[in-house]
């Protein structure tokens, strides 16, 4: 058995060297063990798929409307999204420049088998998505980073071989933090000068509760801007998602998704027309007072940076992330995620508040047990 475990481990390439089963994937497993868990763990709204969203796919069913698709996706959602993005995120992608597949998760994919070679730099918004992470090291990528509190100035002395992308998310995940415009045009400015692409991940964009994002290529209009029906619209297990950017690149991508992704589900791909003519007004309401609840619990108990958007906190926590976490398991059945998936750089933990009122009183009374208060 032994013999035939080590063989079996040969068939696997070094790059799964790089790359991990995700904390908060084991966070998932470990909250169907516990009786009654407070789950502040997870990163998927807490409300149900509307309406309007779930008959548009029955719909999409019920006529038959289950082949493959265009690869790059169907003309009426693509033709709705160069809208939306005209209209609400103020900048022009033409229909034959959008390419729909299956999450943000495949978009980052393609994004960087089209572009990344080994030894390639990456620069990431820091702290950032595991995704990128985990990507960046799959790929052979020399990662770099830059604080989200980044000023252009701090870009100007950057020295760069080989920089490909420029990528960050806003809001972020697992901050919640809004890059300024300035910031963006610095990241733009650097683009400019590297040749490297800059990147924006703006699949929470609608959990704006300030009014302070603005789309990355509405200020740099060669950003490469990645949207997701997930979080908007509660559709995480549908797998929708888009992308817009330098033709070039569009194109590669849907010709690379010929042979890996191949479409986006088809009737999911029609739901996703009726997403985006969803009011999520109330939604975003509901999110922005769980935000403030969560902040005025807890501001006086942990240091965290401006939650401006997304629904996380991004939390620094006076000892050991692992350890914190694994004691709030241990004395209060507490599902928080260990920030070392999202930065090197000290003990932080990421609280997530897409979670119903109950859950969170019960959060922010063990955290707050968990500071000493």
């Amino acid at each position: 058995m032994l013999h035939w475990l080590a063989m079996s481990a040969s068939y696997l390439s070094r790059r799964m060297n790089h790359i991990d089963t995700s904390q908060i994937r084991r966070m998932f497993d470990l909250a169907a063990k516990l009786d009654s868990p407070i789950n502040l763990s997870i990163g998927q709204p807490h409300f149900d798929t509307p309406d309007s969203v779930v008959e548009a796919a029955r719909k999409a069913l019920r006529e038959k409307k289950t082949a493959y698709s265009q690869t790059q996706g169907i003309l009426p959602l693509r033709e709705r999204l160069s809208q939306k993005f005209q209209e609400v995120n103020g900048f022009s992608a033409s229909a034959e420049n959008i390419l729909v597949t299956s999450g943000v998760a495949s978009v980052l994919q393609l994004l960087y088998l089209t572009t990344v070679d080994p030894d390639d730099e990456v620069l990431l918004v820091e702290p950032s998505f595991l995704i990128y992470r985990g990507l960046s090291s799959f790929f052979g990528a020399r990662m770099r980073t830059i604080p989200e509190d980044f000023s252009a100035s701090d870009l100007e002395n950057l020295k760069f071989d080989r920089l490909k992308l420029i990528l960050f998310s806003s809001p972020s995940n697992p901050t919640g933090r809004i890059l300024s415009e300035d910031q963006v045009r610095a990241l733009g400015n650097l683009a400019d000068r590297t040749g490297a692409l800059l990147c924006s991940d703006e699949i929470y964009e609608i959990f704006d509760y300030d009014g302070k994002f603005k789309s990355a290529a509405a200020i740099y209009p060669n950003a490469v801007t990645m949207m997701g029906f997930s979080k908007s619209y509660s559709m995480t297990g549908m797998r929708l998602a888009a992308v817009s950017g330098p033709e070039a690149l569009i194109r590669a991508m849907t010709t690379l998704q010929q042979y890996t992704i191949v479409c986006a589900p088809t009737p999911n791909q029609w739901a996703g027309i009726a997403a985006l003519d969803t009011d999520m007004t109330d939604y975003v309401a509901d999110y922005r007072k769980r935000r403030d609840f969560m902040v005025n619990e807890l501001k006086d108990h942990y240091r965290f940076g401006p939650p401006d958007g997304a629904f996380y906190l991004f939390a620094e926590v006076p000892e050991d992330a692992l350890k914190f976490v694994q004691r709030g398991i241990d004395e209060h059945q507490l599902l928080v995620v260990p920030g070392s998936i999202f930065t090197d750089r000290g003990n932080w933990i990421r609280i997530s508040y897409a979670a119903n009122d109950e859950t969170l009183e019960r959060g922010v009374k063990a955290l707050r047990a968990m500071a000493g208060a």
